[in-house]
């Protein structure tokens, strides 16, 4: 279906016979599979009957019926909840619009490449009356108020794709006459639109509603200006497509009811979020809301929601990313094309390659804000340091999405929480003193990864004991050389109620070693730097929950959907980062597929992952003994991708380490010699490190070039259940 044209009708039996007959023309002029939506809004003549006798003889039309007048912007929901078409356009029963101009919008909308294309209301033959010159000045009120410059603000004729339509009508506001703010909705939640002229014409039949009371309606009007000023200007909320599906689905919930002194904690930490998190905002709660709701949707609602998602994406990427146009064009696909999760394998793979080279040319949108973006330095886990840009809506979603798969281990916001992990590597002043104010807010304690040897555990294990945290996380390396000293010296003195593993991949005989060590369950975390947290264990511990709200995995073997208990390579498409989207993006790990049919006991409806292939890493160890996991040379190296293109550390023999370097392009004996002494200071300065250029540093079976290689008989992932 091309194209829904959605009218709402109240009191209008003399205009729907000609309307209907006008569409037609429209659509067989335009070659357009399309539909009429006529909503009668609680007419109290004969409209509901003529809708009736017009579709005898017109199969596209529709009719939907309020039992009651709730206005157009009523009418407007339940007419875009049946639509069908791709496209929405929207116009009044009276037929003051023009019908044919359809066809002049949608032109325009497929030239101009915008989200929106507005008719605006020529003054050639309309009627100076009292009601033009209202109009005229509640258009420049509306302008002034929401820092906008059209013709015609409140014009509610509209053409648009469905979803950007659905989320336009997302408001939060109780108003009596909302119709009027559809294009301050546009501008507030950054959609780009384009105005052209029609004519309007003076209406031939029937009566319009405003004509009984225009001193009620012009009242009601400025009290709708207060509400919208502050929903739209004062206190603007991110668009939010998973807020609106859960509206309509409400998904059966669990309850828990949290003790007044966690909301207030929690509340408390919310409102000073945007002090302690650079972008971000307190709006992570809201999403933390929603996803513990989300969370309960059966895997038939939740594809559902992908996919919608996944359609706003794909337009959104044809129309503000030349990168993604320009292929699309060149295999002759249209985001109209992109309906359902299989047909995201009608799109090419975005490689790691494909970001490094377009990066400052046409892959970012030319609609996002540059105040709201932030820049993303991978870890360089092949030994490649990878840049890339993240939204403040993506980044409020991950954090959400962490906060809640911390909650799927019993720990709820409020009990200490301890990670082993780097804690301040590579920040600024400003970000540390955020870091450390955070982490007091959140009753939050680091252990520092990079320093664990043999001289320090026994006081590292006092100072988790001290703390007595309810939550640890971190390094997959760290827990497990944590829990081989503990074996030896026996458990440590606490109960937590989990440990999730991150960083590195988690084989089945570290994982009984460390629950064995800790006396809990371990939580296995998938994630990456571009994406944070991707997949979690919950409870039930089969298999992997997709973060599905945000995105889409496909775990493929020679390019097709893997089958169940099958490793293939992970294909990551983001459904919320529109500054950069990543679209069928080649991650390089492997993975193990999952039955979609078969649902997890936990009764969670986000789809799953089985194991977790990719992410292999190595421990070198320092000259003083100390563990140091490989992704600490990612952290550290990612800082100098400029001098250093790729990276491989390799460790035959104690004490000293070969580091092989393909040069980058402003590489320097200066650069090399202040690496050099970054790596000495955590090493040892007496560790030894011979440099050894070369052209390429080879791939292993994922697609990695692995960051770090030790040859001591300790590698992480030789370790075995006794």
């Amino acid at each position: 279906m091309d194209l829904s044209v959605i009218v709402p009708c109240l009191n209008e039996e003399s205009n729907v016979p000609e309307l209907v007959n006008r569409i037609g023309e429209v659509f067989e002029r335009g070659g357009l599979a399309g539909e009429l939506i006529l909503v009668d809004d609680g007419s109290r003549d004969r409209t509901w009957q003529a809708i009736g006798e017009a579709q005898a003889s017109h199969p596209w039309l529709v009719g939907r019926r309020h039992s009651e007048n709730r206005g157009i912007a009523a009418g407007w929901k339940t007419g875009v909840s049946v639509a069908r078409g791709h496209l929405v356009a929207i116009l009044d029963a009276d037929l003051q619009y023009q019908p044919e101009d359809i066809l002049r919008l949608k032109r325009e909308l497929e030239i101009s490449n915008v989200d929106i294309v507005q008719g605006w209301r020529s003054p050639v033959g309309r009627d100076k009356g009292p009601r033009y010159y209202y109009s005229r000045g509640l258009n420049a009120l509306l302008n002034s108020a929401f820092g906008m410059s059209l013709q015609d603000n409140k014009s509610g004729f509209i053409l648009t794709a469905r979803e950007t339509f659905e989320d336009l009508l997302s408001y939060r506001g109780s108003y009596h006459y909302w119709q009027s703010f559809i294009m301050v909705a546009a501008h507030a939640k950054g959609y780009t639109y384009k105005q052209i002229e029609t004519l309007f014409e003076p209406r031939r039949a029937g009566k319009s509603f405003l004509e009984d009371m225009p001193v009620k309606a012009v009242a009601r009007t400025f009290a709708d200006i207060g509400k919208a000023f502050f929903e739209y200007r004062l206190k603007p909320q991110s668009s939010s497509t998973l807020r609106s599906f859960l509206d309509r689905e409400r998904p059966l919930v669990p309850d828990e009811v949290q003790p007044l002194w966690r909301r207030i904690h929690f509340g408390g930490y919310l409102q000073l979020f945007g002090a302690t998190h650079w972008m971000m905002t307190k709006e992570v709660g809201t999403q933390l809301r929603d996803l513990r709701e989300s969370q309960w949707l059966s895997p038939e609602k939740m594809r559902e929601l992908q996919e919608h998602k996944l359609r706003r994406l794909v337009r959104h990427a044809y129309q503000h990313v030349p990168f993604y146009r320009d292929r699309m064009r060149a295999m002759g696909i249209t985001p109209d094309e992109i309906e359902t999760l299989d047909d995201l394998r009608k799109l090419p793979f975005l490689t790691k390659d494909d970001v490094r080279k377009h990066l400052y040319f046409d892959i970012m949108s030319d609609n996002h804000k540059k105040s709201e973006i932030l820049k993303v330095t991978t870890s360089g886990s092949t030994g490649e340091p990878f840049v890339c840009f993240v939204d403040r809506e993506q980044l409020e979603f991950r954090w959400a999405a962490t906060l809640r798969a911390m909650e799927w281990t019993g720990w709820r916001f409020g009990d200490r929480q301890l990670r082993l992990w780097h804690q301040t590597l590579g920040m600024s002043k400003t970000q540390i003193a955020r870091e450390l104010t955070d982490a007091l807010l959140a009753r939050r304690k680091f252990i520092p990864a990079y320093e664990m040897s043999d001289e320090t555990l026994d006081q590292f294990v006092r100072a988790i004991e001290d703390f007595q945290p309810i939550l640890l996380d971190g390094y997959a390396e760290s827990f497990n050389f944590l829990a081989r000293y503990l074996k030896e010296k026996g458990r440590l003195k606490l109960s937590p109620k989990g440990i999730i593993s991150s960083a590195q991949t988690l084989p089945e005989g570290s994982r009984k070693i460390i629950e064995d060590a800790f006396g809990c369950k371990v939580f296995d975390k998938y994630g990456s730097r571009e994406f944070s947290g991707i997949a979690y264990e919950c409870d039930a511990h089969q298999g992997h929950h997709v973060v599905g709200e945000g995105y889409l995995v496909e775990v493929l073997a020679d390019g097709k959907p893997a089958q169940p208990g099958e490793i293939g390579e992970v294909v990551i498409t983001d459904l919320n980062n529109y500054c950069l989207p990543f679209i069928r993006y080649r991650i390089g790990d492997l993975a193990e597929a999952l039955d979609p049919a078969e649902r997890c006991p936990c009764g969670r409806g986000l789809p799953r992952l089985g194991k977790i292939e990719g992410r292999v890493q190595s421990i070198i160890i320092g000259s003083r003994g100390q563990y140091v996991p490989g992704t600490f040379f990612a952290h550290v190296l990612k800082d100098y991708d400029h001098a250093i293109r790729q990276f491989q550390i390799v460790q035959t023999e104690r004490g000293a380490i070969a580091l092989k370097v393909v040069k980058g392009k402003r590489f320097s004996d200066g650069t090399l010699d202040e690496v050099l002494k970054v790596l000495r200071q955590f090493l040892g300065e007496d560790m030894g490190i011979t440099v050894e250029f070369q052209e390429n540093i080879e791939m292993v079976r994922t697609g990695k070039r692995l960051a770090t290689v030790s040859k001591l008989g300790i590698d992480f992932q030789q370790i075995k259940a006794s």
